[in-house]
């Protein structure tokens, strides 16, 4: 129990942070005027996610890595107008998390090794489990 309230704290703390609002603002900029630079942004963060990987050998990239092409696919099904089912808030949230995941610097500095990508870590895995079932339904959509 103590470890989820730590957990929860982390977040609040990540998620009320100025570098988490000032990626909100943005994204909402973003989704609402600039479909091209959400697209921009998708390869960004995939880029990104890839030297992650390439550096680093342990699960909790590789579901790093899941959540980012994952997210990645429903921005471009959803510019593409192939998939319109997700609220607007959630879409706004995937895109905030993408700019907050590149942004070298947020809550953690990335250029701090090891620990440096913690918090972007956390950020996309909180935004994967609050819509979980909304990416269920996603992933079923795209692979029928």
């Amino acid at each position: 129990m103590e470890e989820m309230e730590t957990q929860t704290s982390f977040i609040g703390r990540i998620v009320s942070s100025n570098y988490f609002k000032k990626a909100m603002e943005k994204a909402e900029a973003v989704f609402l005027n600039d479909k091209l630079g959400m697209l921009g942004l998708i390869q960004k963060s995939l880029v990104k996610v890839q030297e992650l990987a390439a550096s680093s050998n342990i699960s909790v990239v590789r579901l790093l890595n899941h959540y980012i092409v994952l997210f990645s696919e429903l921005i471009k099904a959803y510019v593409a107008g192939t998939y319109k089912k997700l609220p607007a808030i959630t879409l706004v949230k995937i895109v905030a998390v993408l700019i907050y995941f590149i942004s070298p610097f947020d809550f953690i500095p990335d250029v701090l090794p090891l620990v440096g990508f913690t918090d972007d870590l956390a950020v996309v895995l909180w935004v994967g489990k609050s819509i979980k079932n909304e990416l269920d339904e996603f992933e079923k959509h795209v692979n029928v």
